[in-house]
């Protein structure tokens, strides 16, 4: 399999994944790898960020689209702030370029996606999480990914159960939503990149 058709795999791998789909458990080896990307992410130092919040409504197209914005119900004060933490985090890591710690935010359907990229591409054999990232990450991305990390302002978190998305703002007033899931008692976002809503 040519890396391009890898990708194009993984890719509608982890769309599936941030409709609800995927999961499962995680092997031992994917067990170790997350180890090991703990060891590497806690170099990784999270900035503080200022949300404005206000909620989803903020967010309504009138006459649009507003299935995410009307998605489950509005988070609770905690939810929210642990959410965006999450979301903040991830987005500093890739704009960094600290991929270890990128993988850190990310969740298993997405880690497990990755396993099964590398399994189908020689270009990738043997790379874990952080080299999958770099290799998947354009260089010519880094510009716009430093940009969004920095004007990224989260308004709202919609949740239902286990699945959730974050609104936020990023730059030139683009409004975004990142799926998240929620595992082991944290959040961690379900996708590589959150999708315009506007």
């Amino acid at each position: 399999m040519t890396l391009a058709g890898a990708l194009a795999v993984f890719l509608l791998a982890v769309g599936l994944a941030a409709c609800g789909g995927g999961g499962g458990s995680s092997s031992g080896e994917e067990g170790s790898e997350s180890s090991s990307r703990k060891g590497e992410a806690a170099k990784f130092t999270p900035k503080q960020h200022s949300d404005s919040g206000g909620g989803s409504k903020q967010f309504i197209q009138k006459g649009g689209d507003n299935s995410v914005q009307e998605f489950g119900e509005e988070a609770g004060k905690g939810e929210f702030e642990a959410a965006a933490s999450a979301v903040h985090d991830f987005l500093d890591a890739r704009a960094a370029g600290d991929w270890a710690a990128a993988c850190e935010y990310m969740s298993k359907s997405i880690t497990e996606s990755f396993a099964k990229l590398a399994a189908g591409a020689k270009q990738l054999k043997g790379a874990g999480c952080a080299g999958i990232l770099e290799k998947l990450t354009n260089p010519a991305a880094r510009t716009a990914q430093k940009a969004e990390a920095g004007k990224a302002d989260v308004g709202a978190l919609r949740v239902e159960g286990s699945h959730a998305f974050v609104l936020y703002r990023g730059p030139k007033g683009a409004v975004l939503a990142m799926p998240m899931v929620e595992e082991d008692g944290a959040w961690k976002v379900a996708s590589l990149a959150g999708t315009p809503l506007n």
